[in-house]
């Protein structure tokens, strides 16, 4: 114990030494500034590794033993070697541990079992196994249970507090549904081609369990806010997007206790990407939008194209605030409905990058994604890799590449 202590210690100091940097409070004031829809010096660039955590941070290089410090020290591998990666990312002073939350776990949450069947191969293709089959079965769901066992969670945070020993806070994170993505849980319950199936054939019935799923979410979001239980999210979570923003906490924020009106709601409708605009409006934006009003601001996308999309949202989400423009979107297009009121966070293809190793094809995707873009605002976000393929340093160039390409060319 005293071995995976020190060991944990050591990285949080260096990764503490890292977030009270200068360079770290220059990149969070760059950020507040970014989504707070100024133009900065130049696009923000991300590198999300998502996937290829596993190569980069291999589990059998993980000394710790104890589930709780292995969790942890996977954590701060990872910002340390985002750190490497010299993206954008803001580096925390804090460590984040979920609650430990009553009821069933998440998978069987919905009151039926959410179960995939796999390809059998670590981060490989999987079917859903979806329990609501019938129509009748919708009287078989709950809503997932917001309650946290407080000595539980209590004892999780002493533990992890000790391990850190006042060199990084520990922050507990809340409940089990923290945005609007309905239709990633409708896949899960009905299943994929089965939504897109009912837009058609059961139009009433689809109507009746999206709005349950909506229902769900209010009831879930509202019941962690009546228990004291939002965490803020307008911070840069390691591998994750940055929402460091000027606008939240609301001005009226006491300090203390966290509302919904006060944090970021992210949402996304990427199961429905087949799917029209008419529909998709019908089916699933029309059942968020009474989740995106509890917010303060909205991140909507995710890997979907908003192509046909951005403008209904635009039209009908007063408080959205940045989207996502994927490698299938038309960045031309979300610029000219993203304007100065939007930020777009422009994702290269990860297949592109990661397979060719080719730095003068880097600079013309990204330098061709910038004129696209004109003078709107936009960051860079390398994400979706599933694999480096041996060959991590990619991930630094294309890093290098984009701030490059950012800075020669975002204000002329």
């Amino acid at each position: 114990m005293t071995r995976e202590a020190d060991h944990i210690r050591d990285l949080a100091r260096r990764v503490s030494e890292i977030a009270h940097s200068e360079k770290t409070v220059e990149r969070r004031r760059m950020w507040a500034r970014h989504n707070a829809l100024e133009k900065v010096e130049r696009p923000p660039v991300l590198c999300r590794p998502v996937g290829a955590w596993r190569e980069l941070v291999p589990d059998r290089t993980l000394v710790s033993s104890d589930p709780l410090h292995r969790q942890i020290e996977r954590t701060l591998r990872m910002r340390l070697y985002k750190d490497s990666i010299d993206d954008d990312e803001v580096i925390e002073p804090w460590i984040d541990v979920p609650a430990v939350h009553v009821g069933p776990d998440r998978s069987l949450m919905w009151g039926v079992s959410i179960d995939t069947a796999s390809a059998g191969e670590i981060g490989g293709a999987y079917a859903f196994k979806p329990e609501v089959r019938e129509e009748c079965d919708l009287d078989r769901l709950t809503v997932p249970d917001w309650r946290v066992d407080e000595k539980a969670t209590e004892e999780i945070l002493e533990k992890a507090s000790a391990l850190l020993n006042g060199i990084l806070a520990v922050r507990i994170t809340y409940g089990r549904l923290r945005g609007a993505s309905l239709t990633y849980w409708g896949a899960y319950l009905r299943g994929l081609e089965q939504m897109m199936y009912d837009c058609l054939d059961r139009p009433r019935w689809l109507h009746r369990f999206m709005k349950f799923l909506s229902d769900a979410h209010v009831r879930h979001l509202t019941g962690l806010e009546a228990d004291g239980h939002v965490t803020r999210n307008d911070n840069c979570p390691v591998s994750g997007a940055c929402r460091v923003c000027r606008d939240l906490p609301r001005p009226d924020f006491d300090g203390t206790r966290v509302r919904l009106a006060d944090t970021w709601c992210l949402a996304d409708s990427q199961e429905f990407a087949l799917v029209s605009p008419q529909q998709w409006e019908e089916f699933v934006l029309e059942y968020q939008l009474p989740i995106f009003k509890l917010f303060g601001l909205v991140d909507y996308g995710c890997c979907e194209s908003l192509v046909g999309k951005l403008d209904i949202l635009r039209a009908r989400v007063p408080n959205l605030r940045r989207v996502s423009v994927s490698p299938w979107s038309d960045v031309a297009y979300s610029a000219e409905h993203s304007g100065h009121d939007v930020v777009m966070q422009i994702r290269p293809k990860p297949s592109d990058v990661l397979m060719n190793f080719d730095e003068s094809a880097m600079r013309r995707d990204l330098q061709q994604k910038m004129d696209a873009a004109g003078d709107s605002l936009f960051e860079f976000c390398l994400q979706d890799i599933e694999t480096v393929h041996g060959w991590p340093q990619t991930l630094k160039t294309w890093t290098r590449v984009a701030k490059q390409v950012g800075a020669e060319n975002y204000h002329r």
